[in-house]
């Protein structure tokens, strides 16, 4: 074999592996989420499920935007910890409507060792 095929395969096997490595970086997931309009107030539901191993407590933060893409509010939803395999249902705080548009979700797993 060739010196330069030696580095392709050694470059499409660690490629391989990356991409496999990043299947289990985030092992929680948010799923069925969905924006809820009842009177003038919005809100935002949807379930998280665990794929991992064991988690403690987590926070959702949900912030809410116009349709020009400015900020209206933001809120933080706590959820124990999950097991393996397990799934909760959340519900954010129902809020003023304030023309929000649309919405996004930060899962916040909690400060990680070097305190950031």
């Amino acid at each position: 074999m060739r010196k330069g095929a030696i580095i392709l395969v050694l470059s499409l096997c660690f490629a391989a592996y990356v991409l496999y490595s990043l299947t289990g970086v985030e092992p929680v997931k948010v799923a069925a989420v969905r924006m809820v309009r009842t009177g003038g107030t919005v809100s935002v539901e949807g379930e998280v499920r665990n794929t991992g191993d064991d988690t403690g407590p987590l926070e959702l933060e949900v912030s809410y935007y116009d349709s020009n893409g400015r900020p209206r509010g933001k809120d933080v939803v706590s959820i124990g910890g999950l097991s393996r395999g397990a799934s909760a249902h959340f519900k954010s705080s129902p809020r003023p409507d304030l023309s929000v548009a649309d919405f996004s979700i930060y899962l916040n797993h909690g400060r990680n060792p070097y305190g950031n």
